[in-house]
């Protein structure tokens, strides 16, 4: 049949294809391991979807049916990955189910979250979705990685890993199995039990009502019991033959960490998020590669407290500390300034988030799950993985909440200075904006940065970068080393994973922390930005 839908072996551009394809392309270009696939490009009309789904059916053999993956021109950005945001589905390897998942995914784009996410973390105008199609895999476990990466290696690391499917994981359902790795410390494993492992499943196996029993693949002759099964996907009760067996081998491990410094190269990436499946024959598969939003917490600097008895412990998510009094819901109040008890968060809950609570503790997840990510870009500590916090902590009772350290304790009081419209002091960040204001805002902040683009429309640099009442500098986002015209009295300063800082000489050095204010003032993000 004639193609004319690309492929991941194709040399593929965000604008068509998305950040997500675009990336895998680019591994499968440095000959990494990555599933093949077929791309539904961002412009498809909709009259032209059920020939690309007949196109996609005849060139995938899928076994284990589809999975339609979102490939946003905005998602998996250096400080906006979208994490959770868009949809994906695994899909049976029908014409009607694959072209309703692919009008599925393409819709996520349209979600009011999306829109409110993007503006808060600098991202301007809608994004536009293509849609990447591959055969599900069927795996022996899944997860996710992050890795600081010098050179050829991974040098502070940290992997979450589950039996099967990996969405429970990510999505912050379930604790994953965990490892860790740091330099000057051996690495490190924390084990998780499993109840329930996810498998997509064949036609028949779709078929097979519960109490059947199904071998977890091809490779091996291990089999559970079928809890129930839907949309393409089994659920099984996790076999007694796997309790008392590391999800992630340390062979396996290496390799994957191997695979991921390899990623990074091909990506020119210093900090990486990796999400892999090791399939039952044991072959390593990367299925997305996009730049780590946010350092990694340093868990061996962590800071520990005495009174044990009055603090609750889980793994911290988001750095930072926040005090305020417990709220379980949305609520028609909102949650500003108060600390949300929840479960695991989807893309419902963005529009709360951006409203400033003091902190998030979820009661399952891990610090690579949805929920992490999105709280440490929003600059709210977060501690994940506290089981017991519904009832542990009541409605009403103030607490404080340190996401550096996977600690929430019971407080006096919430402080006067983390209320209100100072609840996050601007005096050592410098302030994102997109046009600059005269006269300069006396809010506190340390500096000014203007975010110049494409989007922006040109400047002239003459006399740029004086100090004022702060000083003023000039960010230029992208994989440049300086751009073309630097203003007179400016050096650039290269921000990794950012751009270049273009920066007034007689001022001091700029501030490590970058912010975005809000129609109020209010600040929406903050992230610290390595040198």
């Amino acid at each position: 049949m004639t193609t004319t839908l690309p492929c991941l072996d194709d040399a593929l551009a965000v604008e068509s294809a998305g950040a997500k394809a675009t990336a895998l392309a680019r591994l499968t270009a440095a000959g990494l391991p990555v599933p093949d696939g077929v791309v539904v490009p961002v412009g498809h009309s909709d009259e032209q979807l059920p020939a690309a789904v007949a196109e996609i059916l005849a060139r995938c053999p899928a076994p284990y049916g589809l999975i339609a993956r979102s490939s946003s021109t905005a998602e998996d950005g250096p400080d906006a990955s979208f994490a959770g945001l868009f949809t994906s589905r695994i899909t049976p390897a029908d014409p009607a189910a694959l072209l309703d998942s692919v009008r599925t995914v393409r819709a996520s784009a349209h979600h009011p979250a999306i829109t409110a996410y993007g503006q808060a973390l600098g991202v301007t105008g809608l994004p536009h979705m293509a849609v990447l199609v591959q055969a599900a895999l069927r795996p022996a476990c899944s997860g996710v990685l992050a890795a600081e990466v010098t050179g050829t290696r991974c040098t502070r690391w940290r992997i979450e890993a589950v039996y099967g499917l990996a969405e429970p994981l990510v999505s912050g359902h379930v604790t994953g199995e965990i490892h860790t790795g740091s330099p000057g410390h051996d690495a490190m494993t924390r084990p998780a039990i499993q109840k329930t492992i996810q498998l997509p499943a064949t036609a028949t196996e779709s078929a097979m009502p519960p109490g059947e029993w199904v071998n977890l693949g091809t490779g091996t002759r291990t089999r559970a019991k079928i809890q129930k099964s839907g949309a393409g996907v089994l659920h099984l009760h996790t076999p007694a033959a796997l309790a008392d067996r590391p999800v992630l081998t340390a062979e396996a491990r290496d390799q994957l960490l191997a695979a991921s410094a390899r990623a990074a190269a091909a990506l020119g990436l210093e900090r990486i998020d990796v999400e892999w499946v090791i399939d039952a024959d044991g072959r390593l598969h990367l299925v997305q590669a996009r730049p780590l939003t946010a350092p990694l917490t340093d868990h061996t600097t962590a800071r520990t407290t005495a009174d044990d008895d009055r603090v609750l412990r889980g793994i911290a998510a988001a750095p930072g500390t926040g005090t305020g009094t417990a709220v379980h819901a949305f609520g028609d109040a909102g949650i500003t300034g108060h600390v949300l008890v929840c479960d695991a968060l989807g893309p419902e809950a963005v529009p709360a988030l951006l409203t400033g609570p003091a902190a998030v503790v979820a009661t399952t997840g891990g610090e690579l799950s949805h929920t992490a990510i999105i709280t440490r870009e929003l600059g709210i500590p977060c501690v994940t993985n506290l089981a017991d916090a519904r009832t542990a902590i009541a409605t009403g009772t103030v607490v404080e909440v340190d996401g550096g350290a996977g600690t929430v304790r019971v407080a006096p009081a919430v402080p006067a200075q983390r209320t209100g419209s100072q609840a996050r002091p601007l005096t050592a960040a410098a302030v994102l904006v997109r046009a600059l204001e005269h006269p300069a805002p006396a809010d506190g902040r340390a500096a000014t940065l203007l975010w110049h683009d494409e989007h922006t429309p040109a400047l002239d640099l003459a006399g740029y970068g004086g100090c004022g009442l702060h000083p003023v500098g000039l960010l230029v986002p992208g994989d440049v080393s300086a751009p073309a015209t630097v203003p007179p009295g400016c050096s650039p300063i290269r921000l990794p994973g950012l751009g270049v800082l273009l920066w007034p000489q007689d001022a001091p050095p700029p501030p490590t922390e970058f912010a975005v204010l809000g129609p109020g003032g209010q600040v929406l993000h903050r992230r610290t930005v390595p040198r």
